[in-house]
Formats: structure tokens, sequence, C-alpha cells
């Protein structure tokens, strides 16, 4: 076995103990001696022997248990709560799905790959996800299926010679208006075509704490037959199988969907959630969803940005949502001697951007009062006199 590159970067691949598996997987792949085209495993051995998968995985395993890997797939998730609120805040409505995966998942398996069966990972975590185009893309699909199944479905429809057919640009579709493109409206009894934005943005999907793979295989009888260009071998069963591993996100994964509408375009709420109900439990998301992959199980809908939660095994992966309140309590919760300046002071001005009611104030009014009545600052008297001033002018907190 040997890494096809200078001697540096071949040491730094088998020290890449702590790094990123995308990265691994798509440019460090070691090769055979034997066979310089193929993939090896651990051993030497290329993918014919049927354990270079088995390779991927191990190596998945041992990149994954990194701590470090676990906080900046929280921090994604603040980021994204972050995004959120801040869009929130500009008439923007949150939905929210967390689903879990009912059977494994297959994410980019078109991609380009040595082994060529390939995997979408996230660039930066080198764990899996689902690119917010893909979540678009199967909720479109699910819209469109919607529209085939309603009762109205010949306001939507035209037909040729080839058959009858869904007009995407017909405002009534509501295509136009969720995702965006041709739409059609009438000025003065003309008939125009114009481009739309779509009114919904939508978010990629990441699990909710890191997720394990799966080794999962097809094995086409036929190949014999398939590959025979001059058509003389029958697809009898007697050929021999072609067993093809590849890597898949076990069930059991929890992934967070998230989506945002403009709030002055309430009537897409719920055909938005219908067909995001649909593509996640009925349809599926990813590769090979006619025999059943990439189903999931809706656990929650709600329109929360605290919706989520981490589980009992690995809470530092999704942290919970705060509002304005919550976090000021949280980042006193924290506060000690030669911290008080800073936080106390971003408290206090934050306290008018923030907090809209004269209660909220008087909470954390109080709460910093009685921080800085604690025996820990008992010698901070002249700083606890200075704060305690500001915050009974910010929250008309009495005097006493």
């Amino acid at each position: 076995m040997f890494y096809p590159y200078s001697k540096e970067l071949q040491d730094a691949a088998r020290l890449f103990i702590k790094g990123n598996f995308s990265l691994w997987l798509n440019k460090l792949i070691p090769l055979n001696n034997e066979n310089k085209c193929e993939p090896c495993d651990e051993q030497g051995n290329d993918k014919k022997k049927g354990k270079v998968v088995q390779y991927y995985e191990s190596k998945y395993n041992e990149l994954k248990t990194n701590g470090t890997l676990r906080k900046m797939l929280a921090e994604k998730h603040e980021s994204q709560e972050q995004y959120c609120a801040i869009l929130k805040k500009a008439d923007y409505e949150i939905i929210n799905f967390k689903a879990e995966l009912k059977s494994p998942l297959i994410t980019g398996i078109g991609q380009p790959h040595p082994n060529e069966v390939g995997m979408v990972f996230d660039h930066t975590m080198g764990i899996p996800y689902i690119p917010a185009s893909s979540v678009k893309g199967i909720v479109r699909f699910a819209h469109m299926l919607e529209l085939i199944e309603s009762d109205n479905l010949s306001d939507y429809t035209d037909s040729n010679k080839d058959g009858e057919y869904i007009i995407e640009s017909n405002l009534k579709t509501l295509i136009p208006a969720i995702f965006g493109g041709d739409a059609d409206e009438e000025k003065k009894g003309k008939k125009k075509t114009k481009k739309l934005k779509g009114k919904v943005i939508f978010l990629d999907a990441y699990p909710n704490k890191v997720s394990d793979l799966h080794v999962d295989i097809m094995n086409p009888h036929y190949g014999d037959y398939y590959s025979d260009e001059k058509g003389e071998t029958p697809p009898a069963d007697y050929l021999d199988p072609t067993p093809i591993k590849f890597l898949t996100v076990k069930p059991g994964t929890v992934f967070t969907f998230k989506a945002l509408v403009s709030k002055n375009s309430d009537f897409l709420l719920k055909p938005l959630k219908t067909a995001f109900q649909k593509a996640l439990e009925d349809e599926g998301v990813g590769a090979k969803t006619a025999v059943g992959y990439g189903r999931f199980e809706i656990q929650s809908d709600a329109n929360k940005a605290d919706n989520f939660s981490a589980g009992e095994q690995d809470k530092v992966a999704v942290p919970k949502a705060h509002t304005p309140v919550e976090k000021m309590l949280k980042n006193l919760d924290s506060l000690n001697n030669t911290e008080i300046g800073r936080i106390l002071g971003e408290i206090v001005n934050n306290m008018e951007k923030e907090l809209k009611t004269v209660e909220d104030k008087a909470v954390i009014a109080k709460a910093i009062k009685e921080k800085l009545e604690t025996k820990a600052f008992k010698k901070l008297d002249r700083k606890k006199d200075r704060y305690l001033s500001k915050l009974i002018e910010h929250s008309n907190m009495p005097n006493d």
C-alpha cells in the first residue's frame, strides 16, 4: 500500500487521525502497489477483494470520535439558529422538522470516486449531510405529486401530442412562489412570462450528532449480460453476481431540516409543510428511494427556534436556542471576578436593544443584583454600585 504523493503528504495521510474524512476519502486514498489504478484497504488488498469499503468505514470511525468534530457540529447548528433568528426579525416564518432516519440514506451516490460509488460529505467537517439544493429538490418533487393527486389538477395542466403535463409557470401551482422560476401573468389581456424569486429559503440538513456509517451492498446478477455489446450472453441465473459495497448513513440518525418563509407569504406554509412531510416520509431522500432507502419519520414539526434538543448521550452536539433573557441568564451563570466588566457591560448595553418589555428587564436586573451580592463579589463594591445604578436606569428597578 502507498500514497501516490510526496513524502510529506504521505506522512500527513498516515497521521490523519484527527483530520477531515471528506478530504481523506477524496484526496488521500491509498493505492495498491500491484494495481495502481485501484484503491486498497489497509492490508493492500484492492477493491476486488471486497474489503475497501470496510476500510473506508473503519477510517471514518477513527475520525468521527474527534471531540473537535462534535464541537464544530454544535457550532453549525448554533449558526443556523442564529441565521433563523435574524430572518425571523425580518418577518420570516421558520419551518423546523426533526426527523429520524428509518432506512439507510445514500447521498451523492453519483459523485465521482475511484470506488465508483461516491457519497456527499460536508466540506469542512467531513460528515454526511443533505445539501439545501437536495432538500429543495425533493420538496419540489413532493409538491408536484401533491398537485397531481389534487382535485384541481385540471387547473394546472395542459396537453399536447405527448399527453397531459403540469404548467409549472402557472401561479396557481405555487411552484414559482415557493421555488422560483418562470411565472405567467396577464397584463391588459396579454400573457407574459417573468422570472420570480422563490419566497422560501432552504437550509442544509445536518444530523443532530455525528452520524454513524453503515456498509451496504447491491448485488447485480446479470453483469455479463449487460456488458455484452454483441448480445450473445442471456440473462441467466448461472451468471456470477457482482457484489458492490457502498457507504450509507445508518438508520436511527436524527436530522434537522429547516426552511424559512416570508411572512407576507403565509399561504405557502401549509402546502410547503405538506410537501416536506410527503418528501421525508413517503418519497425518501437521496438515491435508491424506489427500493426504500432514505425514509424518515418526522418527530416534530413545530415552527419553534428551540424545537430540537440534544440527546442524553451527546448533549454538546445540538445546542438549544435561547431567548434574549435566557442567553443573558446563561452568561450570568459563567460570571467570575475576571470577566465581570466585560460580561456585565455587554448585558447592560444590550438590555435596551434586545429586551422589549419592562418585565424582561426586571428579571435580568434582579438576577444581576443577586449575583453581585454573593460572597464571590463581596470585594467589588465600586463596580457593583456602578452597574446597579445602570440597571436601575435601564429597567426601572426600585433602588432598594
